[in-house]
């Protein structure tokens, strides 16, 4: 399946093997320093972290010249990676949302009780003493609360927690590997950004990177390569094949969008695009379908925890100091700065106009992606995933390029143990990656020859 030559008899040659070999102990030795330098914005040491990280991107960059081949040792080395990652301490957002999820079991409210709290006084354990915001109440999704309520019941350490997010990661890695191939499945699979923010510091993107990529999958092999959303109709509608499959995709893209509402216009366009091409009465369906894990669990963070969930907005959520942002930071550098909620404004305006324009799901997900990466109030350098399950099957460059230039976020903490500003020149070696890199996909994406821009079926 994977052999190019079309022999079942072909051997790599000696300069194949020798790059893959060296690109992968680039990758693991760049990995295994940044888990002796420890957390950059904890205690350990930034500069030391983010020569790990030059060799890890060294590694990550020879990468995207191997060969289609050794699909499973790619895989290997991606899991040995995070292996020698774990052991790094887990960031201070992990041990907030398990600390979050022992006051739920404590029958305590997160969303109405801020961690400085005396009626919390009783859990000011460990963890406790890493939050940083002890006066703001949990921001986060009710679904995700859930699950480290669950991971707090069941008993599971920091580790424990993270050797899961490792499992669940590696399974991403395979489902791409599987429907890609290992030559592009490997920039996920040695990617720093992945490695590091999941198996290193235990972020939780990859519990609604998995959903999305099952429905964006499932999206694409049965409506994208089959005609479009019309082929829904011409099957018996969502009683047939095509239909019940892309309900099933609009209900795993529904389970993403219940752990972060940003992934919401994704839905939206599939509901648009099955109602302009198979009636109201089926879009409707896709979009009810789509939104019942929100509703399910937003009511019950509402009525049975008493969280006003329009604070959990983006626009409506507290900016932090370390965030990053590019043009609300350019507006403000000219003496010009703007509220929050014009950016997210934009946001949604464009979504539109991208949904009315754009047929194919994975180019309308990365350029909606890309927009939100640029005017958003507030970016953290792990949110750059979020493109992985969209942008892998295409190679898009934003997001490889993205992979390593986000780490130029740890500059703030060299040489100093409290953040600082990044410089001018660290900033833009941070956004210009990227900002190089969507405007590439979206000018090459509209040739009608690369199967990326379809304008009607």
């Amino acid at each position: 399946m994977e052999n190019s030559s079309g022999s079942v008899f072909y051997r790599a040659s000696k300069r194949e093997a020798t790059l893959f070999g060296f690109s992968a102990l680039l990758f693991l030795w760049g990995c295994f320093r940044m888990t002796q330098a420890g957390l950059p914005s904890g205690s350990g040491d930034a500069g030391a972290f983010l020569i790990g990280v030059l060799f890890a991107s060294c590694g990550f960059f020879l990468s995207w010249y191997v060969a289609n081949r050794w699909m499973w040792l790619m895989i290997a080395v991606a899991i040995v990676g995070r292996m020698l990652l774990l052991p790094m301490p887990a960031s201070e957002d992990l041990s907030r949302r398990l600390w979050e999820g022992d006051v739920l079991n404590m029958n305590l409210n997160p969303y109405q009780l801020e961690p400085s709290s005396e009626e919390l006084r009783l859990l000011r354990d460990r963890r406790w003493e890493r939050i940083e915001n002890k006066d703001q109440v949990s921001s986060q999704a009710p679904l995700v609360l859930a699950v480290f309520r669950m991971f707090n019941s069941v008993g599971l350490s920091e580790w424990s927690v993270k050797a899961v997010f490792l499992v669940i990661d590696i399974w991403i890695c395979i489902i791409l590997a599987l429907r890609y191939g290992s030559k592009k499945a490997i920039l996920y699979g040695w990617n720093p950004l992945a490695a590091y923010f999941v198996a290193g510091e235990g972020r939780v993107e990859c519990l609604f990177l998995l959903p999305a990529l099952g429905g964006y999958l499932i999206w694409e092999a049965w409506v994208d390569r089959k005609g479009g959303a019309v082929v829904i109709a011409n099957n018996g509608g969502l009683g047939g094949g095509a239909g019940q499959m892309v309900s099933f995709a609009a209900l795993l893209m529904g389970l993403t969008i219940a752990m972060n509402i940003i992934f919401l216009p994704i839905l939206v366009w599939m509901f648009w695009h099955v109602l302009s091409k198979s009636g109201l009465r089926t879009g409707l369906a896709i979009l009810v379908i789509g939104l019942v894990p929100a509703f399910c669990f937003s009511g019950w963070g509402a009525y049975s925890l008493g969280a006003d969930m329009r604070s959990l907005l983006p626009f409506a959520l507290p900016v932090d100091q370390g965030a990053l942002s590019l043009l609300p930071n350019v507006f403000e550098f000219i003496g010009l700065p703007l509220k929050p909620d014009l950016f997210y404004l934009v946001i949604l305006l464009i979504a539109f106009a991208l949904m009315v324009r754009n047929e194919q799901l994975g180019r309308y997900t990365n350029l909606y992606l890309g927009v939100y990466f640029v005017f958003a109030a507030a970016i953290a350098p792990w949110q750059f995933l979020w493109l992985a399950p969209f942008a892998v099957g295409i190679g898009q460059l934003g997001f490889r390029l993205a992979s390593v230039s986000a780490f130029a976020y740890y500059f703030a903490f060299v040489g100093s143990e409290i953040q600082t500003a990044l410089t001018i020149w660290q900033s833009w070696a941070l956004w210009a990656p990227l900002l190089l890199g969507l405007v590439w996909y979206a000018i090459k994406g509209r040739s009608k020859t690369d199967g990326l821009y379809v304008r009607s079926y």
